[in-house]
């Protein structure tokens, strides 16, 4: 049969069902300072304080099928939505919010304490979040801590966090399939991004400074990936994982700049595997810091065609490995000292393949070390 005969047979089906058809949809947001065209056709139109009501809106008016809502350029005012854990929130699945890239600015109020994007219910997924500035002013959101005790409570002053449930509750029904790209996010007061639930991707973002984890991904699989992260202030990690198996990071530029102290800049958690930590850069400025460019603690790893490069030469950047089954191998490691810790208790091969060493030393402290000749 032709095609175009197909072609009309089905749309004659489609249009003889009962229930209506629908497709997903594109909705526009503008901001209080974008220009008059975007104004004058956007569906929502923001005053400029709590734009988040508008852009929760926007994504309620999607369809079932979901959709984008495109943030126009501007700047847009973010508070907490009483009663929730963020400002902007997506609770249902197949939907993009899009904005303008670097001239789509959406900046945390102070005082909110709260995650300016908050993606949560059982089995959500689906989503996308891209080309977005996200500014999580942690200078004037510093007062969120929450309680140690109750998971996640501590965790929910984010720039995009993605969890189902509510601090506390079961992490049953993931969220899932969640992909943020070509994004800026800078100052969160905890994590710049926490995702977890399977087939999370964090691609070509650029990230900053954060009060815990720059990027960490939970669960598993995962990609972080051609990201480059920039610390200016005191951070705990630039990238890493925190249960969660089988994680690819790969292609990230972590750049320590002259009075930023980092203490980890790639990380794999105790009892993960298979983690690739793999073609990424690692500098350190003068008057910058890091303690461990890579900390290993999973088996099962690969670390390799890494560049790690601090510029002290009085106090030495580290890597060190804590999991069996792992290899290390194709690296150029600069001041530097290789730290050998395997406390497992499996004993399984850490092999520590050719590697081009300027200033760094091996420190075996325990493990099935072996340096094939």
């Amino acid at each position: 049969m032709p095609t175009f005969l197909l072609l009309f047979f089905s749309l004659t089906i489609l249009a003889s069902a009962s229930e209506p058809v629908t497709f997903p949809a594109t909705c526009s947001v503008a901001a209080k300072n974008s220009s008059e065209s975007a104004r004058a056709n956007a569906s929502f139109v923001c005053d400029g304080e709590g734009d988040q009501q508008e852009i929760n809106a926007a994504i309620q008016s999607l369809p079932l099928v979901g959709g984008t809502v495109l943030l126009m350029e501007g700047t847009y005012d973010i508070r907490k939505v009483e009663g929730t854990l963020g400002g902007i929130l997506i609770d249902r699945s197949h939907v993009t919010l899009a904005g303008s890239g670097a001239a789509t600015q959406l900046v945390l109020a102070p005082h909110q304490n709260t995650n300016v994007i908050r993606i949560i219910g059982r089995g959500v997924g689906d989503i996308t979040i891209r080309d977005l500035q996200i500014d999580a002013n942690r200078a004037e959101n510093a007062e969120g801590k929450g309680d140690p005790k109750i998971s996640h409570d501590r965790f929910e002053y984010c720039g995009i966090k993605a969890f189902c449930g509510r601090p506390g509750q079961s992490g049953e029904e993931p969220t899932h399939d969640i992909t943020i790209r070509n994004t800026t996010v800078r100052n969160a007061h905890k994590l710049g991004i926490m995702l977890e639930g399977p087939n999370m991707k964090v691609i070509d973002n650029t990230l900053g400074n954060a009060g815990s984890d720059v990027v960490e991904i939970l669960t598993g699989p995962g990609e972080i990936r051609g990201n480059t992260v920039v610390i200016t202030g005191q951070t705990h990690v630039a990238v890493g994982s925190d249960n969660a198996d089988s994680i690819l990071m790969s292609d990230n530029i972590v750049h320590v700049k002259e009075g930023g102290r980092l203490d980890i800049a790639f990380r794999s958690w105790k009892g993960s595997q298979r983690h690739v930590i793999a073609d990424n850069i690692v500098t350190v400025d003068a008057g910058g810091f890091c303690s461990r460019a890579i900390d290993a603690r999973g088996s099962r790893s690969v670390i390799s065609g890494n560049c790690l490069h601090s510029a002290a030469t009085d106090s030495l950047m580290r890597l060190t490995i804590s999991g069996g089954d792992a290899i290390v191998s194709g690296n150029v490691f600069e001041n530097m000292v290789i730290e050998i810790n395997d406390n497992s208790g499996e004993n399984r091969p850490i092999i520590l393949g050719p590697n081009v060493f300027h200033n760094t030393t091996i420190d075996l402290q325990s493990g099935n070390l072996q340096q094939p000749e």
